[in-house]
């Protein structure tokens, strides 16, 4: 179960429960796909040389360090499949994706329930009492919204290092955090590391799948460009993306307006005095004892929010939601505090 499901309804909804930047898909981007569209008569290029030369540009590293996907998922389930992990340690509550993947490939998984639905330095311990060889990891995670420490960070992953464990690092929510050091800084020290990329959330282009995998282990990555099919992003994804990391403007607009509207809704919310965790990137994790289903009673105002009732170590008291537009934000607010009352 995903976010992101308005096809079970013919009813028109406010989609809180997919976290999709809610200025939508930049015009730059808009224009490139009509601009591709004559393209679309010819297959795609498998090796996306453009969309490959564009990422690298952006962040500044080799195009040879960089594996393209159908969206971050295709990404994460071609590395695995080219890893093949024996023993998988995996903290939870996480992204459910992870998991399916390691199943898939006949991976043992051991769930390692985070303490206060954070990583600690108890995962050190936990990676040097066990044989593990691969290990996931999802900063700012998802439901909570919670991020690693870069200092911790590091030190997990010198940890790994030695003991010859591959960490999956999910940054797919990085980009909309602030003052948070992505991993990236680190990938030429870690080649057991794998910092896994989207470009659907923030540019709002989940229908169109976009995806990428960043390692600093070149023969690594051609496994895992090899794996799956021969042609895994679309002409037009691929155009997109090549327009979308080149809109600075679009960036910035977004930062400032998600820093106003997520701090105002993460006030309203505390003063309802029920739990609700610190956001970091574009949602927010709370938990609400009282009413266990609050996500169809918010069906009837046409609000679709994330019940986190699927995720293992949390029960249906638990709800994500996105932040939204200032009016839909407040439509959402004023539909909440009915129900609550």
């Amino acid at each position: 179960m995903h976010g992101g499901n308005i096809y079970f309804t013919d009813q028109k909804l406010i989609d809180f429960s997919a976290n999709i930047n809610p200025l939508g898909v930049p015009e730059s981007v808009r224009t490139a796909i009509l601009n591709a569209l004559p393209e679309i008569v010819h297959y795609p290029d498998p090796e996306q040389k453009k969309l490959t030369k564009a990422i690298a540009a952006f962040h500044r590293i080799a195009e040879n360090m960089i594996i393209c996907g159908n969206g971050g998922a295709d990404v994460l389930f071609r590395t695995i499949q080219a890893i093949r992990p024996e023993h998988a340690l995996l903290p939870v509550p996480t992204f459910s994706e992870y998991e399916k993947s390691l199943t898939e490939n006949h991976c043992h998984i051991t769930r390692w329930i985070m303490p206060d639905l954070c990583i600690t330095e108890d995962l050190i311990a936990e990676l040097e009492k066990n044989r593990y060889d691969f290990l996931v990891l999802c900063s700012p995670n998802n439901p909570t919204g919670i991020c690693i420490s870069p200092d911790l960070l590091i030190r997990i992953l010198e940890t790994a290092k030695q003991r010859q464990i591959f960490v999956l690092l999910d940054e797919c929510f990085y980009d909309m955090t602030e003052n948070l050091d992505s991993m990236l800084s680190q990938i030429d020290r870690f080649s057991n590391l794998l910092i896994l990329k989207s470009l659907t959330k923030f540019y709002a282009l989940p229908g169109l799948r976009l995806g990428y995998g960043i390692c600093s282990d070149a023969d690594r990555i051609r496994k895992i460009r090899k794996i799956g099919q021969p042609w895994p992003v679309n002409t037009l994804a691929s155009a997109a993306g090549c327009a979308a990391l080149a809109d600075d403007s679009f960036q910035n607009r977004f930062h400032v307006f998600l820093k106003s509207e997520r701090d105002f809704l993460y006030q309203e919310l505390k003063k309802m005095a029920f739990q609700i965790w610190p956001p970091s990137a574009n949602y927010i994790f709370f938990q609400i004892p009282d009413h266990p289903e609050l996500d169809r009673e918010l069906l009837r105002d046409g609000i679709l929010i994330r019940s986190c009732d699927n995720y293992p170590g949390l029960d249906h008291s638990y709800y994500r939601i996105a932040v939204r537009t200032h009016e839909e934000n407040l439509y959402f607010l004023d539909c909440l505090k009915k129900i609550i009352r």
